[in-house]
């Protein structure tokens, strides 16, 4: 691995656990344990070992199926933003007859606006 690489691979574990260690992420830790062990924490203190095992492996597939969809997310944002770039110029082209389909409407609401306020727009320097 490549020094770069691999200061990449540390920013990106360095950055999981700041995000893990957050105000909005650690209360929940406890329940979503609970909810996983299936038990109240009084009761998950004397589990025995085959039932810690079952939480543990619930909690990978858990990780698995959460770390799979994300994964998903991501590699289709990719995707798509390669095939923007390679298309941008279509894209483009695209975007501004969006943008020009919009000026009526935009033209329309203005008027309905100044026509309810009682005020108008005025061109020129002199009002």
């Amino acid at each position: 691995m490549t020094d770069a690489a691999a200061i990449g691979v540390l920013a990106a574990f360095a950055a999981g656990i700041v995000s893990f260690l957050s105000p909005c992420v650690l209360p929940l830790v406890p329940a979503y344990v609970s909810y996983i062990a299936g038990e109240s924490y009084q009761r998950r203190r004397h589990l025995h070992a085959q039932e810690r095992l079952a939480a543990l492996g619930m909690s990978a597939f858990f990780v698995a199926g959460f770390s799979a969809v994300f994964i998903a997310f991501g590699a289709s944002a990719t995707a798509l933003g390669q095939l923007f770039l390679r298309y941008r110029y279509e894209a483009n082209l695209v975007a501004g007859v969006i943008v020009i389909a919009f000026v009526p409407g935009c033209a329309e609401s203005a008027r309905r606006c100044r026509s309810a306020a009682g005020w108008c727009w005025s061109l020129s320097a002199s009002r």
